[in-house]
Formats: C-alpha cells, sequence, structure tokens
C-alpha cells in the first residue's frame, strides 16, 4: 500500500502543508502464527533482495554463536531496521531466528510504527518499536551487531549524516544489510533511452529524492566507516522480467511504438501466467545477482558491509 502523509516527506524532511512520504504496508511472506518451515526457507528463493540481505544477517548470527560457545556466555544478536515500515522484514526475521536475535525496528512515520506493533503481535513474535525524527537514531553508540535497511536510503534528505548514525549505532565490525535506490546505471539500456526522451520508469520518482551512482554509493560509504565485501545489482533485463514496471508509464506515451507494444505482449503474458510466471523470474534475478550482479550498474544495489574497526 502506497500512501501520502501530510507531515512527513522523508528522513530528515518534513512539510507542513503538502509533503509525501512514501507509506508502506507489506506483508511477510511467512505464514501466520506458526514455527519457521522449510516451506517458508523456500519462498526466499524467490525474493531475491531478502535472501542476500538475510544471509548476510545470518553470517552474523553464526559469529554470535561461536562467542557464545567461547565464553560460555548467551548473548543474543542485536538487529536494528531503519525504515521497518510496518514490520514485514523485522517479523520475518524474528521468526527465523526466534530467541536468538533482539530485534528493534525504527521509522519516521508513525503510524507505520503503529502498525507494525500490530503485526508483530500477529505473527506471534516480538520487538521493539521507535520513532526517528529523521536526522539521529534514538539509540547509544556501539549498541547494535546489525543494521538491516531496504530502500530508505533514496528518500534520505541527508544521506552522509544518515550513513554516519548507522555507523555510529553499529560494534565495531558490526554488520550494515542494505537495499539501497540508485541512478540509472550505465548498464541499465531501456531505462536510459527511456529516460533521455523525457519517460522516467521509475515507479517511485515522486518519492526519490537522492540517488548515487555505485561509484558515489561507494565512495559515501567508504568515507563514513564502511567496509564494503560485497555489492550487487539485479534485473539487468527488467524490461522482460518486470513489464509492470514500464505498463503504466509506457502507455501514457504517445512515442515508443515498438517498446509500447512489445510491453502490452509482456505484460499479458505475465499477468495471465502470474503465480508461476513471476516466481520463475525472481528466481532468475536471484541467479543473475549472484553470476552478474557484482560487475554490472543497473538500478538499485545491494550492499553488503562492515563497520571498520
Amino acid at each position: 500500500m502506497n500512501e501520502k502523509s501530510s507531515k512527513t516527506m522523508g528522513w530528515g524532511s518534513t512539510s507542513d502543508n503538502n509533503g509525501i512520504a512514501e507509506f508502506w504496508d507489506a506483508r511477510p511472506i511467512f505464514s501466520v502464527n506458526s514455527e519457521f518451515s522449510l516451506a517458508d526457507k523456500l519462498k526466499l528463493l524467490f525474493f531475491p533482495k531478502k535472501i542476500l540481505l538475510y544471509s548476510w544477517v545470518g553470517k552474523a548470527l553464526k559469529d554470535k554463536r561461536k562467542e557464545n560457545k567461547q565464553t560460555g556466555q548467551f548473548s543474543k544478536l542485536r538487529i536494528l531496521d531503519v525504515g521497518c515500515g510496518t514490520g514485514a522484514s523485522v517479523v520475518e526475521m524474528k521468526k527465523m531466528w526466534g530467541k536468538e536475535v533482539e530485534i528493534y525496528g525504527v521509522d519516521v512515520i508513525k503510524m507505520q510504527i503503529e502498525l507494525a506493533k500490530k503485526r508483530v503481535r500477529e505473527y506471534g513474535v516480538w520487538a521493539k518499536f521507535d520513532f526517528a525524527d529523521g536526522d539521529l537514531l534514538p539509540y547509544q553508540n556501539n549498541f547494535f551487531d546489525v543494521v538491516f535497511t531496504s530502500d530508505v536510503l533514496g528518500h534520505v534528505k541527508d544521506v552522509p549524516n544518515w550513513l554516519e548514525e548507522l555507523q555510529r549505532v553499529l560494534v565495531p565490525g558490526g554488520r550494515l544489510a542494505m537495499f539501497s535506490e540508485s541512478k540509472l546505471g550505465k548498464h541499465a539500456y531501456i531505462r536510459n533511452y527511456l529516460y533521455k526522451r523525457g519517460c522516467n520508469t521509475d515507479p517511485q520518482a515522486e518519492f526519490h529524492i537522492s540517488l548515487y551512482s555505485k561509484t558515489e554509493l561507494k565512495k559515501m560509504l567508504d568515507q563514513n566507516g564502511f567496509a564494503i565485501k560485497k555489492m550487487y545489482t539485479a534485473f539487468w533485463l527488467s524490461f522482460l522480467v518486470h513489464p509492470d514496471e514500464f505498463y503504466v508509464v509506457l502507455h501514457k506515451q504517445k512515442g515508443f511504438f515498438f517498446l509500447r507494444n512489445i510491453n502490452k505482449v509482456l505484460y499479458w503474458i505475465k499477468k495471465k501466467t502470474h503465480p508461476i510466471s513471476t516466481a520463475l523470474l525472481e528466481f532468475y534475478g536471484l541467479i543473475e545477482m549472484l553470476v552478474l550482479g557484482r560487475f554490472l550498474e543497473v538500478q538499485g544495489y545491494i550492499v553488503l558491509a562492515k563497520k571498520k574497526e
């Protein structure tokens, strides 16, 4: 669900009158009130971003288990979800790792925080949620083992300050699992072709206030205390895989005859064969990301990093 707020435009950007914020009410992909199952685990294969981000968090949990074994004491892995929305990722991580993790969620939209509190109760898990003003995170230094954040950076007014805050609340060597929106990369051929001719295919263009290239993102992360371990982009063939992202914008245009009609056919095929086609195409996205994602510059990046010690 995508709605407009009359108060908050994004992280650190507010308006008294007609400000807007992207409001997401995505539901967790796992089953309600049941243990994390093999079926739930297999679902992740069809969510490329989630499986890579959660795998990075999972490595931090393995390190925590080793630490606990060495010390003979039990200590939970402390995770912060920045821009948690209505709590989908919080629920999913809590479902996967249960009592081994202590999860906090923070957001700049109070209504989303309230809905997130209801969501965790609905799914039979527990987490703590807090409101942030967009500039400072309400936590002490070196508090979290992992910071998780997805589809947030593009909505942040002061990205260097925001990254500095993520770094501040992480323990030395702590992990950052992030998906960041970005500028169009040089390998986003069709999107670039359309954009240069006045057709922006970004479905959330009105909400994206801070978009950077891959090079710019890497530089900012380094300057704000992060060492990038891996960085992936996805869906080089997005015109074929996600025709729905192009459909509305293209069919408002009078030009682009061939692209419009090819898109129309692809959109129809995907719609008629959903959900099988959607699942297969998302699985393809995972394979593409693992094989080519480190070398391409398309749009949007998964960043797996650590706080410099």
